[in-house]
């Protein structure tokens, strides 16, 4: 099949919504410029992020194969450019190639077992991990396009462009008591802290302090803030 027929380049200004919840969703986008949040609609009538989605990350599919409805409200964070691909022809490849559905699939084991780790964070975890989880967190979605685990080195930083509020509603947290945990770390040199954006600097201790927190037993979630840095300070193997 020659996809590029049915490839279509789409822009989208910040803050457009390219999803509500519960509209069909009628293609599976790439981005390729800009990011992208799942989000939904909180008690107080504000948007709260459950992913984040950035350059070079594809979105839509959980929709798509299970033939429902969108579950959140796609919204830009910046604005974005996204290349579709109707839902037509993922359902279409994911019955003709076995690469492809073994690809799709394992993309959505992934983003399910994040959104499961995020949800137990923000219901059990005290707020100092709900940020730093939360951050390693983004930092992965980002580094890796949110499309596989972290099973390669990381670089050593990365970039979050986008306001101090968003991070903090996807950590399920006040930006007051976010902004108290950022400026703990970026004191301590684990973040640089700039007009709009954020850095994450040292990601290989952040990527062995994310393992380290997935292995953490239930009566764990209440770590203080200096077990958190103890552990992004332990050197990675």
């Amino acid at each position: 099949m020659q996809l590029a027929a049915f490839i279509k380049i789409s822009s989208f200004e910040d803050g457009q919504v390219i999803w509500s919840k519960g509209s069909k969703i009628d293609s599976w986008r790439f981005i390729i410029t800009g990011l992208v949040a799942a989000s939904v609609e909180s008690t107080s009538g504000l948007l709260m992020p459950i992913s984040i989605y950035g350059e070079g990350s594809w979105f839509g599919e959980q929709s798509i194969i299970n033939r429902k409805t969108s579950y959140a409200d796609f919204v830009c964070l910046s604005s974005t450019e996204v290349m579709s691909i109707s839902s037509e022809i993922v359902l279409e490849l994911m019955e003709t190639q076995p690469t492809f559905a073994l690809y799709l699939t394992r993309l959505m084991a992934w983003r399910v077992q994040k959104t499961s780790e995020m949800l137990m964070l923000m219901k059990f975890g005290n707020p100092c991990l709900r940020v730093v989880m939360g951050l390693s967190q983004f930092a992965e979605a980002l580094f890796y396009h949110s499309d596989r685990p972290p099973t390669v080195g990381f670089g050593q930083g990365v970039e979050i462009p986008v306001k101090q509020k968003v991070v903090a509603d996807l950590c399920g947290v006040s930006r007051t008591i976010f902004s108290e945990y950022v400026q703990k770390l970026a004191a301590a040199g684990w973040l640089t802290i700039s007009y709009g954006k954020l850095e994450i600097l040292s990601l290989p201790n952040w990527h062995k302090f994310s393992n380290k927190q997935r292995d953490r037993k239930f009566n764990d979630l209440n770590p203080s803030f200096e077990e958190l840095l103890k552990d992004l300070q332990d050197e990675p193997s």
